[in-house]
């Protein structure tokens, strides 16, 4: 008798690479298909698509903290082909999507229960606090978000001591506590089909990609695939992200539309601060937060080596790295400096609003 097909789901977390470990399944879709796996893509619009996040809106948005109902319905024809494919296919099936990572118990039983009827596993990659507490603020700045860091900081400390439903601030702890994604999980799926990979430390003789088909025990190289991962973002700065910050603040006082926002960090990044010869330092841990980020990751590991949940890598990466000094804050001056190439690139949009709306050609004297 044949083994039973498996869906394998790569719920994240955010931060983990998996923007890479997606290029990289899409750069290997013919060879999956040989081995007898799919990674369906026949479902995404015409603008493309690297994972299955959007698709899964449409059936368990309202279980996901930033994903509101109107979202959520116009995901919901893009589910449908998702999960046609799915069913129809006589392969073993890879999903990816890191907001599942997110979802409490209702939103993780609706999902099974919409899958066919087959073998699921779960992988979850995560990397350390101390890399993603900087990558989640400036994430958070980058969607629009008020927060300055010390503002945001706060607020994850203030969420770490709620229970993990609570509105405010908790959708960070509910992806990045990973004992508690790995319970929750372990309530519908045997904790033996359930593994950790965590992204390796720059020491690492491993890549991610390795570690993450092993995981699966997919039928690929584990040599790194190559392709051309023209979506990567682009880091900003610490004083960059507080200058981003107030503007946002700003455009949200105005009734910016969304839309019209995000076009213009997006702009404001790519032809402002890309381009600056000295951008100000990399986002990082002060003090205070480097201290209480190794007390969180330190006892989230005790409790996954508790758990006994199945780890590929060294779990000892989840740790706070020994050596990792303390950052200083941005000073006055890097933001200044920020803010005048934010304020020179307005200027420049709104000149050329005007010639726009008045027909003024800028060559005409």
């Amino acid at each position: 008798m044949s083994a039973k097909l498996k869906i394998v789901l790569h719920i994240g977390t955010m931060k983990s690479g998996t923007t890479y470990l997606q290029h990289g399944m899409l750069s290997q879709l013919s060879q999956l298909a040989e081995k007898g796996w799919l990674y369906p893509m026949a479902f995404a619009p015409a603008r493309g698509a690297i994972n299955h996040e959007r698709a899964i809106y449409g059936l368990v948005g309202n279980h996901i903290p930033w994903v509101d109902s109107t979202t959520a319905q116009r995901m919901a024809p893009q589910w449908q082909k998702l999960i046609s494919e799915v069913s129809a296919s006589e392969d073993n099936v890879l999903l990816s999507a890191e907001a599942v990572a997110a979802m409490l118990e209702d939103g993780i039983e609706q999902l099974l229960n919409a899958l066919p009827d087959r073998d699921i596993e779960v992988v979850l990659t995560a990397r350390d606090l101390a890399r993603v507490l900087p990558s989640s603020w400036q994430q958070s700045v980058r969607n629009g978000r008020p927060y300055g860091y010390q503002e945001y900081f706060d607020r994850i400390k203030r969420a770490k001591e709620l229970p993990i439903d609570e509105s405010v601030g908790s959708n960070f702890w509910r992806s990045y506590q990973l004992s508690d994604v790995v319970l929750r999980w372990q309530k519908f799926i045997p904790l033996a089909k359930i593994s950790i990979v965590t992204v390796p430390t720059k020491s690492s003789s491993d890549s991610l990609w390795a570690r993450f088909i092993n995981a699966m025990n997919l039928p690929l190289e584990t040599t790194e695939p190559k392709f051309d991962d023209k979506k990567a973002h682009t880091s900003i700065t610490w004083p960059e992200a507080e200058v981003l910050t107030q503007l946002n603040k700003k455009w949200a006082k105005q009734g910016k539309p969304k839309k019209a926002q995000d076009q213009l960090r997006r702009r404001i990044v790519q032809e402002g601060f890309q381009h600056r010869a000295d951008r100000g330092r990399a986002i990082a841990l002060t003090a205070p937060w480097l201290s209480l980020t190794e007390q969180w990751a330190a006892q989230d590991v005790e409790q996954l080596l508790q758990i006994g949940v199945r780890i590929h890598g060294d779990i000892n990466e989840l740790l706070v790295p020994s050596d990792l000094a303390p950052a200083q804050p941005c000073d006055v001056a890097e933001i200044a400096e920020a803010s005048a190439v934010a304020a020179r690139f307005h200027d420049r949009m709104r000149l050329q609003a005007i010639t726009t709306l008045f027909g003024i050609s800028r060559n005409r004297r």
